[in-house]
């Protein structure tokens, strides 16, 4: 199968084979809407410390600044269809309603979506993959209509979703973390007051969360303040007001996160995955956004 690639200043879409097992999770989050879609393979998905094993046809929706991550589970072929967007890419009058979706509980069945044996949402993938041969004076527009009618099914099949209960503890336990540093992310978060006020054990807490989302509370917490410094400095904020902004309180330390963090320093303004000749670009090759 040939790698197709679309790239435009707010949507990429990667259709792709692999056929290599991975050791780890590669865990990352990023300023954009994302519609995983998977056709085949054998991997699983963590998003914000839920796993998922996905069957062919069905997909994943993940919001922006949402902890996430591919693991390749064996050599058997995998192709998946990846799919990136900015808000602003939809009319204004229908953004609030077709993302609803995307923000479904996290920890739930609310954000992944299992195919009946129909394919009812390949059909709408072919078509914006289709949309890359249209003539350039109206290859935007035939994208943006092809979105907002994938979007429009997603939302359709959001209203019939019965979301999954959990009631094993544990899972409960990871909600509440990732709750907690979500709701306080720019603050100041010390193990100990997160432990104080969940009435966990720090050893505990650091053991369950690890487990259940594959990174650690500081790596969490601060991959996600990058990401949003990243957006913050993109709509014209300085590096070290963005920094300040997010929680960081010296620059050095805000400076090496985010060269760790995305592969080039606070200076570099580069919002795009793939590169226009459909290359991945280094930073997003090496957080695994493929």
């Amino acid at each position: 199968m040939q790698t197709i690639n679309i790239h435009t200043d707010s949507l990429i879409l990667h259709h792709a084979l692999d056929q290599k097992k991975t050791d780890q999770y590669a865990l990352h989050c990023h300023n954009f809407y994302e519609v995983f879609y998977f056709v085949a393979g054998d991997v699983s998905y963590l998003v914000e410390g839920k796993r998922y094993v996905p069957e062919p046809h069905s997909l994943l929706l993940i919001a922006p600044h949402v902890f996430h991550g591919v693991k390749i589970e064996s050599d058997i072929p995998y192709e998946r269809i990846s799919l990136h967007f900015v808000p602003g890419f939809l009319h204004p009058e229908n953004q609030s309603v077709l993302l609803s979706p995307f923000h479904a509980e996290y920890g739930s069945a609310g954000i992944y979506y299992k195919d009946n044996g129909d394919h009812l949402m390949y059909p709408f993938f072919k078509q914006l993959i289709d949309a890359r041969f249209a003539d350039e004076a109206i290859r935007e527009l035939s994208l943006r209509v092809r979105l907002e009618a994938l979007l429009s099914q997603i939302l359709m099949s959001s209203y019939s979703l019965k979301g999954a209960s959990e009631t094993s503890s544990s899972i409960k336990s990871v909600s509440r973390i990732i709750a907690y540093l979500n709701n306080h992310i720019t603050e100041s978060i010390k193990l100990d007051d997160l432990s104080a006020a969940l009435y966990i054990s720090k050893h505990h807490l650091n053991k369950m969360f690890r487990r259940a989302t594959g990174t650690t509370v500081g790596n969490y917490v601060t991959h996600k303040r990058v990401v949003m410094a990243q957006n913050l400095i993109l709509h014209g904020q300085t590096a070290s007001s963005a920094a300040a902004a997010v929680g960081f309180h010296d620059y050095s330390s805000f400076f090496r996160a985010y060269k760790k963090v995305l592969g080039y320093p606070p200076s570099v303004k580069h919002n795009a995955i793939l590169l226009k000749d459909g290359s991945i670009h280094p930073a997003a090759r090496r957080v695994g956004i493929e």
